[in-house]
């Protein structure tokens, strides 16, 4: 896994400036596959956890006004590659991040039923920083641990020919 990022980015402010601050720290040249790879990854990863949250939301959520359902099956993310990094833009209503916190409270029962049905209620934490630690961090450090060992070969095979 990558060792760029402390274990400590857990707020939600956080999360906003995760993709530029990973893209920053990962980026080191210019290259053109290395952006398309980074930016095919957080699309895909960023699609993954909107899926996620819509499905949870979808079958635990009651309606009410139908503004987070909205949001979320929109899965707007806008990838702007700024020559040096590769930023992502997405919009997240302010209250989701504690809707998933409502439901652990202690009144709602710690039995193991109560429990278990609470455990369904993951929308932010568990979503967002499962995918981004378990999805886009092995994947972004194995793609660029590929290229580097190909360009290391290249110019092995190079130093040899000559």
């Amino acid at each position: 896994m990558c060792k760029f990022f402390p274990y400590y980015f857990r707020s939600f402010l956080s999360f906003l400036v995760f993709f530029s601050l990973v893209i920053f720290a990962c980026m080191i040249a210019d290259d053109l596959t290395r952006k398309k790879f980074i930016a095919e990854t957080l699309r895909r990863d960023i699609g993954l956890i909107y899926r996620t949250q819509e499905a949870v939301v979808n079958t635990h959520l009651k309606v009410r006004t139908g503004t987070l359902r909205t949001t979320l099956s929109r899965h707007e993310v806008q990838i702007k590659d700024t020559g040096e990094r590769v930023s992502a833009f997405l919009r997240i209503l302010p209250y989701l991040r504690f809707l998933d916190l409502q439901y652990r409270r202690a009144y709602s029962g710690n039995t193991k039923k109560m429990k278990k049905k609470r455990a369904k209620f993951a929308l932010y934490n568990r979503v967002v920083w499962g995918v981004i630690y378990n999805e886009t961090f092995p994947d972004i450090c194995a793609g660029f641990t590929n290229e580097v060992r190909q360009a290391w070969r290249k110019k092995v095979e190079e130093a040899l020919q000559k």
